[in-house]
């Protein structure tokens, strides 16, 4: 599929020879330069991002279950609001890159009693807490460190430590 990112990194001057050929084979291969590990460095955190992600999926059909609400309906609008997340995404990876956590799109504050409902109603349900527990944790002490009115990309501030 020409549109799986195909993630290479090494010898600069073989990506230059072979570049019209991984353009017919991959279409989307992403060079990260000449330190042959990126590659693999960067599989690593792209797939902390799938499986955080999935988990954080089947947290919420757990919860449509509890409700007896569709999963498959919510799976659907998980679908169909993912291209807006990956832009914002987007967004928080340049507000880290650049070390600038003004607001611009989502104070932390808002995500500390979004993700406490969330634990809240897990408990109540008698749901696994697990995944509920840890983000609200984690953005509870981001907001005791007085990140609350910076951008929510702040959070990995408190991560770091």
């Amino acid at each position: 599929m020409k549109n799986t990112p195909i993630l290479l990194s090494g010898d600069q001057s073989a990506f230059a020879k072979w570049n019209p050929a991984l353009e017919d084979l991959a279409g989307n291969y992403v060079n990260l330069g000449a330190r042959f590990e990126s590659a693999a460095k960067m599989d690593l955190a792209t797939l902390s991002y799938v499986y955080g992600a999935f988990v954080g999926f089947l947290h919420g059909a757990l919860i449509a279950e509890s409700e007896n609400l569709d999963v498959a309906q919510f799976g659907k609008l998980v679908s169909d609001v993912s291209p807006s997340f990956g832009a914002f995404f987007a967004h928080e990876s340049s507000v880290i890159q650049y070390r600038d956590f003004k607001i611009t799109e989502s104070p932390l504050r808002i995500s500390v009693e979004a993700t406490q409902r969330i634990h809240d109603f897990s408990k109540g349900r008698g749901i696994n807490t697990e995944f509920s527990e840890l983000a609200s944790q984690l953005l509870q002490r981001a907001s005791a460190a007085g990140l609350g009115n910076e951008e929510l990309a702040a959070l990995i501030k408190v991560m770091r430590t």
